[in-house]
């Protein structure tokens, strides 16, 4: 999960003299899922070359959505291009699924800067470039919940009951869940470019979501 300000501390960036007349996107929270990964059944469970591609993908998606310098929802005051640490903060438990999912993320979120890139003087003269084209390197801090959750069996106390089921079916036709799915039928439409090669537009909605 990540956290993006455009101030040091935490999500704070109500104190910016930032002025505009269309809505102000003063932080972000994603809380966001890995990719495709290898099955349990066969551990180490990793992330696939699939998996990487979805959540670079994603990560892409927020920075032309929140970062980029012609960001649609641009976060008042964030670096665009080179990443400043005071302004991001990203977690992820330790596994192999987890972690790279994090980072792959990041990748898409910061992508190497190039010629962008600050470049060292050495005491000798010697000018010294960041390697891999501008590789930026975010800190990922490690949390302990849930490390090595992707080669841990679980069980599922709903799995197979019929009044779970039930339950389940019954909420279909609550005036909660139509108010749900009415209110929420944009937000899902405007994910479909980050999983459209997975799912087709009928299907980003709510209920699919929910079930």
């Amino acid at each position: 999960m990540m956290m993006m300000y455009p101030q040091s501390i935490f999500i704070l960036a109500l104190a910016l003299p930032w002025t505009q007349a269309t809505e102000t996107v003063l932080g972000l929270y994603i809380f966001s899922r890995h990719g495709d990964r290898t099955s349990k059944s066969t551990p180490p469970t990793i992330l696939t070359d699939l998996g990487y591609n979805q959540i670079f993908t994603s990560g892409t998606y927020f920075r032309n959505r929140y970062i980029a310098s012609d960001a649609s929802s641009k976060i008042a005051g964030i670096s665009s291009d080179v990443v400043m640490y005071p302004q991001i903060a990203a977690s992820a438990p330790l596994d192999t699924v987890l972690m790279p999912s994090a980072q792959g993320f990041l990748q898409g979120l910061y992508p190497p800067v190039g010629a962008k890139a600050d470049s060292e003087i050495l005491r000798d003269g010697t000018k010294v470039q960041s390697p891999l084209n501008g590789y930026q390197l975010i800190p990922i801090a490690t949390v302990t919940s849930g490390t090595g959750s992707e080669d841990t069996a679980w069980i599922q106390g709903v799995s197979n009951c019929a009044k779970a089921i039930s339950s389940s079916n019954d909420y279909f036709s609550s005036s909660e869940y139509r108010s749900l799915l009415d209110s929420t039928t944009d937000f899902y439409r405007s994910l479909t470019p980050i999983i459209n090669a997975t799912f087709t537009p009928e299907q980003t909605s709510f209920k699919n979501a929910y079930s």
